[in-house]
This record gives structure tokens, sequence and C-alpha cells, in this order.
């Protein structure tokens, strides 16, 4: 962890172990629980069927890009890569279609649209952004990506279509031995998607610069350029996921602990108010295993017995002979009511509806003749309401009367028959047979009328029967025998059951909370060391670039701090000043923007990047030092850069390596893109020369000549021009500026020839290549110098055959003279 790297290649997840064991050897034993959870978790990560056949130890190079319907591109465009190396250029207008390209790549890579560089935390451009990618008019868009893979060279189609339902993705996977295809839902979508969100391989200049409004932007970019994301999210996602399973099963056992608890304390509320003695209250404890909770219950005599089917209630029983009295009371009471009411139902609603009516009504006296017996009455008013009152009294006592006899069933004889069954052998026959012909009497004439005279009767009996001495002592044995001690026992087993059964689910998870807690803690400690030691390591990258793309001003950055919740770019100026970031100019911004970009262009499992428009707002200065950067880079990879800039063009050609080419891009009116090759400027001045000669030749003209002789002299001057500039690129800012002057001064091809000889004084093998290229063009060169002045010295044909051979030599070799 120590080590500072000298490049940022994507942390894989077999790294993030071995980081992981390296820290855990070197940890306290008070946290060797801890570390050994972490590293349980990570072997399970690194060992897991995780579908790694496009990423594992693979660097794909780009080959081929077939377009058709996809923005700019409306028909079919073809666009092949033949080197593993170098750098190609996409160079024309406005609107041509290199950006199409570029971000058609991107949607058949990553499987959608309107995808963002700061991935899910970004958006879609609210004006100039949009999901839909198809050209004006088209029903469907088709990208086909061909890859090969650098190691192996298998081959890797990705086919994706765009219609208005979305990205629908497949691929096939070829090798020497197998074809594999990947459907949409291919899980190994998911891990590729992964390595893609890590080192993403395309840039779209402008849209990051667009994304990047604020701090929590910032992180993000910073964060990915660490290449270590995919790794640790992967991690970091399982050491969540376990330490919530672990508490959530900690929380389960909790929670069926308290119900636990306050269900016992029930039962042995219960149990006392049933005449339980001798209930201690029972002591809970934590436990660490199944055999220690097994232990405790048993000292504790909680297990699992039977109940038994017949539990009598003390308080139902206490309250039989109560509600046998009530029954006499009641019965007496109708009884004595009802002697004095001797009318039938009928005829009593009528007198107490005729009672509620004189109440109610006007009428006189009715002659002094009771309307209730038709005799004379002076006072029948009174009379009548008195027979109402007895009425409704006599009414009264048969509804309590009725209630009781209906209760008797449930209320009365249910207990006592349970007293008979739990009753023990030994109990007094005799009274036990009493009972018995009781409630057989009871129960012969319950289906008759609740008022039947038999009825009545035999519940009288029972009623009786429960206020006498033989009947409280049943009640009494029937109570002890039928067991409440151990319905209690059973009552507290099935309180505590719950809990058992949550403890034997739960406990192996839950004992492990407390331990990932900490290991989480601890996982937390390393991933900010990683990020610290990267960071650290994307300074060292990013500093010299970032130093070379600003260094006219002086600016460089002092400090690249990336944490999990923020990230530090600090900048300086010479004078060791802070420069703050809203003091840069567009061009200045851009230009640090690139600087992670490059550091981090060569992680990931892509073997080539792509850039869209990496020049914007740049001056000369920053177009000269990028594209020296960039032809760096592609001495290792392949580049695809896209520009409208002719200027990055040119320098491009200066510093470029040998695998290098340009591509014009065109786009008519109705959608079709053409892809042109071009050459440098020396190379396309002969050419032209080449081409006017043949046609002077073919109709014998002797004008034109002297054209040809110009364009010639313009290939050198060009040539000249490219050498001085790749000697720019070796020399500070401030001696390169007085070294162009130098040269702009120089106005004779020989006065350039002497400062370019200056230039490379320090520099024996390149003076060298130089006088050797003078040698072979320095008499043509003289002649064609005199030609411009005097039309008889131009060349005649055959000698300009030669001289136009001469400068193709010439130009080459002065174009393989670098630094």
């Amino acid at each position: 962890m120590g080590v500072r790297m000298t490049e940022l290649h994507e942390l894989t997840l077999d790294e993030l172990a071995e980081s992981l064991r390296e820290e855990a050897f070197r940890s306290p034993a008070k946290d060797a629980d801890a570390w050994k959870a972490l590293l349980v978790l990570v072997d399970e990560v690194t060992n897991s069927d995780r579908i790694d056949l496009l990423t594992a130890n693979r660097k794909w190079l780009l080959r081929k890009l077939t377009v058709e319907g996809f923005r700019g591109a409306k028909h079919e465009i073809n666009f092949a890569v033949d080197n593993p190396h170098g750098i190609t250029v996409l160079f024309g207008e406005n609107g041509s279609g290199k950006s199409s390209l570029s971000e058609a790549v991107r949607v058949a890579l990553e499987g959608r649209t309107g995808a963002t560089h700061l991935g899910a935390t970004g958006g879609v451009h609210e004006l100039w952004g949009s999901s839909d990618q198809r050209s004006q008019g088209v029903d469907k868009a088709t990208v086909t990506v061909v890859l090969s893979d650098e190691a192996t060279t298998d081959r890797l189609t990705i086919c994706a279509i765009i219609d208005s339902t979305g990205v629908h993705r497949k691929g096939l996977l070829e090798s020497q031995s197998e074809r594999i295809e990947l459907e949409a839902e291919s899980p190994a979508w998911e891990v590729w998607a992964d390595a893609i969100r890590a080192s993403p391989p395309v840039l779209a200049y402008a849209e990051l610069a667009d994304e990047l409004q604020k701090k929590k932007d910032l992180q993000v970019w910073l964060t990915s350029c660490l290449a270590m994301d995919n790794a640790s999210r992967v991690f970091e996602a399982r050491v969540k996921a376990e330490v919530e399973f672990a508490l959530t099963a900690e929380k389960l056992l909790t929670n069926a602990r308290e119900i636990s608890m306050r269900a016992v304390l029930e039962a042995d509320a219960d149990a006392v108010r049933q005449g339980v003695e001798n209930i201690s209250d029972l002591e809970w404890t934590d436990w660490a295993s199944t055999e220690e909770l097994d232990e405790w219950l048993e000292s504790n005599d909680i297990v699992e017995r039977q109940a038994r089917p017949h539990v009598l209630d003390r308080d139902v029983l206490a309250s039989l002979p109560n509600r046998g009295r009530d029954f006499i009371k009641a019965w007496k009471a109708w009884s004595e009511a009802a002697t004095t009411a001797l009318l039938t139902a009928q005829v009593t609603n009528a007198l107490l509806s005729m009672h509620d009516h004189v109440l109610r009504s006007n009428q006189g006296d009715n002659g002094g003749v009771c309307p209730t017996c038709g005799s004379l009455h002076e006072d029948w008013r009174g009379h009548l309401k008195a027979e109402a009152e007895r009425l409704q009294g006599a009414q009264r006592a048969a509804s309590r009367l009725k209630l009781l006899v209906r209760e008797v069933p449930t209320k009365l004889i249910v207990p006592l028959k349970t007293c008979l069954h739990v009753l023990p052998f030994e109990f007094d026959v005799a009274v036990a047979s009493e009972a018995r012909n009781l409630i057989r009497e009871v129960e012969c004439f319950l289906k008759g009328d609740d008022l039947d005279v038999d009825l009545l009767s035999a519940i009288g009996n029972l009623s009786k029967w429960l206020e006498r001495p033989q009947a409280t002592a049943l009640l009494d044995v029937a109570l002890n025998a039928s067991g409440l001690q151990h319905q209690w026992k059973c009552d507290r087993w099935d309180a505590v059951a719950p809990f058992v059964t949550a403890f034997h689910l739960h406990i192996e998870n839950a004992s492990r909370a407390g331990t990932l807690k900490k290991a989480r803690t601890k996982w937390n400690g390393h991933l900010a060391k990683i990020r610290s030691t990267r960071s650290s390591s994307l300074h060292a990258l990013v500093g010299p670039a970032v130093s070379t793309l600003l260094g006219d001003v002086g600016i460089s950055v002092s400090a690249i701090d990336i944490t999990k919740a923020e990230s530090r770019l600090d900048l300086v100026n010479s004078k060791g000043e802070v420069v703050e970031l809203a003091h840069l100019s567009a061009g200045q911004r851009n230009a640090l923007i690139l600087g992670p970009v490059i550091a981090t262009a060569e992680s990931g499992i892509f073997g080539f990047s792509i850039l869209d428009d990496p020049v914007h707002a740049f001056d000369d200065f920053r177009v000269d030092k990028l594209s020296s950067t960039l032809a760096q880079i592609g001495r290792k990879q392949a580049l695809i850069l896209t520009t409208h800039d002719a200027r990055f063009v040119s320098y491009l050609r200066v510093h470029a390596p040998l695998d290098f080419s340009v591509l014009s891009t065109q786009r008519d009116e109705d959608g079709r893109m053409t892809l042109r090759a071009t050459k440098d400027a020396p190379a396309e001045l002969i050419e032209f020369a080449s081409e006017l000669a043949g046609d002077l030749k073919k109709v014998a003209a002797r004008n034109g000549r002297a054209e040809i002789v110009a364009l010639l002299r313009m290939a050198l001057d060009e040539a000249f021009e490219q050498l001085a500039l790749r000697h720019y690129a070796r020399r500070p800012a401030a001696v390169a500026k007085i070294d162009r002057v130098s040269l702009n001064e120089a106005m004779l091809t020989d006065d350039r020839k002497r400062v370019l000889r200056s230039f490379m004084a320090d520099s024996p093998l390149q003076l060298a290549a130089f006088t050797s290229a003078w040698q072979v063009v320095s008499v043509p060169s003289r002649r064609w110098s005199k030609a411009v002045h005097d039309p008889r010295l131009v060349p005649d044909v055959e000698q300009l055959a030669t001289d136009i051979a001469t400068a193709d030599q010439v130009v080459t070799m002065l174009r393989e003279i670098r630094w």
C-alpha cells in the first residue's frame, strides 16, 4: 500500500483480495475476527460465478464499426481500424458525422442511450440531450462494433438495435474453440458494464465539460479516474449486504425476544390468577449459541409439553354457586309476578297498549266504567295504571329468567361436565352420580319452552345442589385435578417457543453482527488507504500532464485528495499561490479536465480510446502540447480522435507515431457519410505536383511546369515547418517562442536550412539525418528557387519527374527525424 504506482491500471478483485490479506497480516490480534470476516467475503467474491468471460484478462481492440440510421449517419457507413496502436483522426466540419460515430461506439458498448460520463449521478442535458439517437425519419438504427482481444485474438461482435422502445443489444464471442451468443439478458453484460463504468473507452469531451457543474460531479469524475470503482464497488456491495443481513437477523431476534418476554409475563399472571403457586420470575440472559439456549431452557423446565384437553378456570367454577342463586332468585320473582298477572301474552300486550293510549289521549271518564274489567270504578285510570305496572313487572321477570335459562348450557352445564370428566377415580361416587343425574335432568327439558315448569324445576334442583358442601368439594377436587400447573408450563413453552424458533434460524447470522460491523469499519479504512494511494498516483500522473498543458501560465496541480465524501483538486501558480478553479479560462479548464483522461488512458479492459473534440477552446500552445502527449499514448494503444480543428491535425502529424492516419469526414444533406484518407501537407503537395506533371505530359503542354516547381518548393518548406514544430515541442515554452521567431524571419530556403541546423546543434543523430536529406535536395532546391524568378530555368518534363521523386524522398527523410 505504501508504494507509489507509476501507472493507474484497473484494480482487480484479486489485487483487492491480496491487499486485504496483507493488511490483515499486519493488524493486531484484537482485530483478527473482523479481518477474517473480510477475507472470507473477498474470497467468496473472487471465487463467485460472476460471468467475466468478457472482462477477465482482456484487452479489447476496436477493429470495425458499422453504423446505419444513427444520428448523423443515416445511411450505412463502415469504419475499420487496422493497427492495434497509433492514432486515427476523424477530421471534418461541424455536422459531418464525427461525433455520431464516437457516440455510436459508446451506445453499442454500454447498451443504452443518454448515458453520461458521471454514471447514475449524471443526467441527459435538458436542452441538448436526447435518449432517442435515431436519424430523422428512420424507424431503427443499427450499430455493429467488432472487437478483438489483443492476447487471445478472440473476436467479440456487438450489435445494438435502437428503436422507439430503447436499445436492444446482442453479442457474439468467437474463439478458436467455441462460439458463445450473448443475449440481452446475459449476466456477462453486468460485469461488462462494471468494467466500462470503471474505465470508459469513449470520452465526449464537450459533454463531460458540460456535466461537471458541481462539487459532487467532480467527486464522481475523479473517483472514476482512480480505476478502482469496479472491484471496490462489487466488494463493498457484498460487505454491505452481509452487514445488513446480520443486523436484520439481530433485529428479528430482539423483536422475537421482546414478544416472548411479554407473553411469559402474561402466562405467569394468568396462572397466578388460576391459583398456581410457587411461580418464580423467568430470568432472561444472552446466549451465543443454540447449546447455551438449550441449557437455559432445561434449567428453567421450559420444554414442549402436550396440553391436556380439559382445563378448568378457577373464576368460572367460583361463579357457579352464584349463578345458581341468581337463577333461584329470578325464578321466584317471576313466579310471584305471574301469580298476580295470570293473563295470556296477547291480553297482557292489549292492556299495556290501552294504558299507553289513555296516557297519550284526551279521553273522558267513560261514564265511570273501567275499560279493563267493565265495572263501575270512580278511579278506573289508577286501576288501569296499577294493572299495567303489574303486567310490566311480570314481563321483566320473565325476560330475566329466560336469559338465565338460555345461559345454562354454556355457563352451567359445560363447566360441571368438565368437572365430572376430570374427577379422579377415588372421588365419592355418590356425589358424582348425583351431579350427573341433575345435569341429565336439565338436559332432558332444554329443548322445550324456556319457562317450562319441568325445566325450571330441574335447573332449580341443580342450583340448590351447588349450594351444598358436596358440590363445593367436587368443584375443588376437579379444579386441582384439571392440571393448572401443567397448563401453566404449557403456556410458558408456547410463549417462549417463537423466540426459540427465531433463535435457531437467526443466531448464526445475528452473532456475526458485531464482528461484521467492525469489519465494515476496517474495510472503510482500507478503502480510504487505497483511495489515498491511488490519489497520490493519479496526482503523479496528472501533475505532469497538467503542467505540460498549462506550462505557459505556470499552473500546476499541488494536490489531489479523493475520499468517499469529497474530492480536492488544488492548483498553484509558479509563485506557489493558490489558483481557484473558477479563475481558469475555458481552455485552461478544459486542459485541466483532460489531465485525468490522459493519466488513465491505458487502464481498463480496452486497448483503445476515443476522444471527441479534445481541443475545445484550446490555443496553439495547448493544441501543440496535447498533440505531443497523445502521440506518446498512441505508441502504446490505439487512439481515435475527432476534430474540426486543422491545427490539431497539423500538430498531430508533427508528433504522431508512424501509425498515423487522417480520415476526412463529409456528410451530404441526406445523411450519407463518407470517410476519405488524407495525407500531410508535403505529401499532398507532391501528389498534386505528380498528377499535374502527368497531365502535362499527356497533352505535351509547355505551360504549367513552373506551377509544379512551385508545388515542390512549397512541399519542402512544409517539411521544414513540420521538423521545426517537432523541435519546438522538446523545448521550454519561452525558448520555443524565440526559436519560432528565428525561423519565421528566415525567408529563403538556405536561411531556413541554417536555422534548422542550429536547432539540432545538441542532437547529432538528428543533425546527421538532416544533413543527409539536404545533400539530396540542395541542388534541386536551388534550381526551384531560381526558376520562380527566371522561367527559362524551369526543368523540362523529364527533369520534373526526377525532381518530384527527389522531393518525395527528401520529405520522407525529414518526416523520420524525431526526438
